[in-house]
């Protein structure tokens, strides 16, 4: 039987008594079983522990790049919008200039043409309902791509429109190409009703109201043609540009030339006034090619 147990005497003080102790081998065998159970036990959460710490540490660092990856998206999609309307701009502008120097047949580029493509708008509205920013930046990739294209197209045109405008500069500084005065456009070029007659009577220039005294000023070099006085039009003057243009300013206040006065471009010429057959104090603006009368803002850059 005493085979079946370990002895253990464990000695105190010198005024303790030796303790004797007796452990059955079965019970030594299963607490040390549970104490090599309860090491692994630590050893193994321990572990599970380390490896949950990094799976939460690469999931920090995975939403963050998500996060900045968003950021990056609208950043660059509000980029994109931008770069539209500036586009957009220039392909406006270019009109202008081909219209001013009457290369709006024939030459006018092709580089809007089959170009498509969801807008920058969708692209923010998709962040918030999908996670699928790889797909996103493909998309952002092709505008871009299709920015490029017509960036270079645009280059390509204006440049073209450089080369063909230096050998027409004489005739675009003579080409009424500003605004004549500031306020608010209230009546257009065409067709209206006239305010004194009831019908309807072609309107040969667009008015610009402001109050008495506001400046007027020339739209292009030239020459001061005629200034007087008409029943209708009140005080007047007439701007000889050259190349069959004119330019006619009406219900002026107060003028400030003379017939056969040379201008430029910007000078002071008169003042708006409320002569002639008005409502109201504004300035009647014409501009005039080979003695028709054309749309005004087909040519106003500014």
């Amino acid at each position: 039987m005493e085979k079946d147990y370990f002895n253990v005497l464990i000695f105190g003080q010198k005024t303790s008594k030796t303790r004797h102790l007796r452990i059955h081998k079965k019970s030594f065998k299963i607490a040390l079983y549970l104490l090599a159970f309860a090491f692994l036990s630590t050893i193994f959460f321990f572990c599970d522990y380390i490896q949950v710490r990094k799976k939460s540490f690469e999931l920090s660092q995975l939403r963050q790049e998500t996060r900045d990856q968003k950021s990056q998206i609208y950043f660059f999609s509000s980029k994109i919008e931008d770069l539209e309307r500036q586009l957009s701009k220039l392909k406006y502008f270019d009109k202008k200039i081909r219209i001013i120097a009457n290369l709006e047949k024939g030459q006018e580029t092709t580089s809007f043409m089959g170009m498509g493509g969801e807008s920058s708008t969708d692209i923010r509205e998709k962040l918030k309902t999908e996670n699928n920013e790889k797909g996103l930046i493909q998309q952002m990739r092709t505008d871009m791509e299709r920015l490029n294209s017509e960036v270079m197209s645009r280059e390509e045109s204006l440049s073209e429109l450089e080369k063909l405008l230096s050998t027409k500069k004489e005739i675009l500084v003579h080409t009424p190409s500003i605004w004549p005065a500031q306020g608010w456009v209230t009546s257009g070029f065409g067709f209206r009703i006239n305010p004194f007659t009831g019908l309807t009577q072609m309107h040969e220039g667009f008015d610009i109201s402001n109050r008495v005294g506001t400046p007027v000023i020339v739209t292009a070099d030239g020459i001061v043609s005629d200034t007087g006085k008409d029943f209708s039009l009140g005080n007047v003057v007439v701007i000889s540009h050259g190349f069959g243009m004119t330019s006619r300013y009406c219900h002026l206040s107060k003028i400030f030339v003379k017939p056969g006065q040379k201008v430029k471009r910007g000078d002071k010429i008169a003042e708006i006034g409320h002569t002639g057959r008005s409502t109201g104090p504004h300035l009647h603006y014409e501009v005039r090619v080979n003695g028709i009368p054309v749309n005004p803002m087909k040519y106003i850059l500014n």
